[in-house]
């Protein structure tokens, strides 16, 4: 004998904004830990006496830059998805 199966709930729709959100949460937190890892060794090099001008090049530029454009990223998703919302 077989017992029915329980009725399965009907599947939500695809949320397009909330897997916008997650990924871009992904991969700001991917390249903050990449940034403070070079961070790191940039300044564990610099407190060794080492020259950091061969060995690590531009890094706060490169760390800076990234948090700019991540940021205009964020900041033109959250204007799009308000723009949307005023539409409806």
């Amino acid at each position: 004998m077989q017992a029915n199966p329980a009725p399965r709930p009907p599947k939500p729709p695809f949320d397009r904004e909330r897997f916008v959100f997650k990924i871009l949460a992904v991969v700001i937190g991917t390249q903050l830990l990449i940034y403070s890892l070079a961070a790191g060794v940039c300044g564990q090099r610099a407190m060794e006496g080492r020259p950091i001008g061969q060995i690590c090049p531009g890094t706060l530029e490169q760390l800076q830059g990234g948090f700019d454009s991540t940021l205009k990223l964020l900041l033109a998703l959250l204007g799009g998805a308000a723009l949307t919302r005023m539409d409806r």
